[in-house]
């Protein structure tokens, strides 16, 4: 919950708090497990293992850094969201400024634009 000097969370909105902080729990541990199995595969010698060892774990390690950046970008996605909560700018479209259907927020807890507003940002990326 909020610190002690934030204002109180809007009943509106406890789900989605509750839901993000759980998430950002499951997705800070998934993260620290990753970090730690890249810290394993990276203490091991390469003049040690035979050349099919190597490429598996160059293959493996470039898993676990793809996985590390997604989970450190929704950690960051996550973060924003809570705080637009505590702010009293969640639900809000970063890009209209229109509401967010609640629908949208329930499946995507930590958007921050309407589906029209994210089809046209991602439209305009592909340009």
């Amino acid at each position: 919950m909020p610190a002690n000097n934030a204002k109180p969370l809007p009943e509106k909105w406890a789900w989605h708090y509750r839901t993000l902080q759980q998430l950002r729990r499951r997705l800070a541990g998934e993260r620290d497990e990753h970090k730690q199995e890249s810290a394993v595969i990276s203490e091991i010698e390469p003049s040690t293992a035979g050349f099919a060892d190597t490429v598996s774990d160059r293959n493996e390690r470039d898993v676990l850094a793809a996985a590390l950046a997604l989970e450190e970008g929704m950690l960051v996605e996550i973060d924003a969201a809570l705080e637009r909560i505590r702010e009293g700018t969640y639900g809000m479209c970063e890009l209209t400024g229109k509401t967010i259907p609640d629908e949208r927020l329930r499946a995507l807890p930590w958007t921050r634009f309407t589906r029209e507003a994210a089809e046209q940002l991602e439209k305009n990326r592909r340009r």
